[in-house]
């Protein structure tokens, strides 16, 4: 008879990246990135609807695409970079001492929050320079078009500024995607 074997104990889990206030930023992240999208693909597919009815097409529906997708591209900025899905090259660390990579990593990190503090300075000059303008087709005003991006660089900076000292504040790779029962 044989003797029911233990299971191995499980690989040592991964530390929790995000704590705190950047799990629930990354929440609220994702849900207006995602309302984004569906915005975008909605608004587009009207546009190509719009083309084949005897009707005249609505200017609002590009208008509102466009934004959604520049407003989209800066707000995740923050959020692809603090999960380590930005664009990265890995192979110095292949090539490299631990104790180099590391002050690479640190001098990216660095690099990343000189670029968006620049950014963030840009941002601020299109809000204050922008009050009295609005959006062409639909009147919105352009203050509320230039939020988006002062929130996504707004966040990269933050989360950039903290991996600076907390090394592991972010992801330096992208957590792999599991699929669900892959393991069973």
């Amino acid at each position: 008879m044989s003797s029911p074997t233990e299971p191995a104990p499980p690989a040592e889990a991964p530390p929790q990246r995000e704590v705190g206030i950047f799990r629930w930023l990354g929440y609220v992240e994702q849900v207006i990135g995602g309302l984004l999208i569906v915005v975008i693909f909605v608004f587009v597919l009207m546009q190509a609807v719009q083309r084949y009815l005897p009707t005249g097409t609505w200017v609002g529906a590009g208008e509102l695409s466009r934004y959604a997708l520049a407003g989209l591209t800066f707000l995740m900025a923050g959020y692809l970079y603090g999960h380590g899905l930005h664009i990265a090259v890995l192979v110095i660390d292949r090539y490299t001492s631990a104790r180099v990579a590391k002050v690479l990593h640190v001098l990216t990190h660095v690099l990343v929050v000189v670029v968006s503090l620049l950014l963030l300075n840009e941002v601020w000059f299109l809000l204050t320079d922008s009050v009295s303008q609005s959006t062409p087709a639909l009147g919105i005003p352009m203050l509320w078009i230039y939020l988006l991006p002062l929130l996504g660089i707004l966040t990269l900076t933050v989360r950039s500024a903290v991996a600076v000292f907390v090394p592991r504040a972010i992801a330096t790779e992208p957590e792999p995607v599991v699929a669900e029962g892959a393991g069973s």
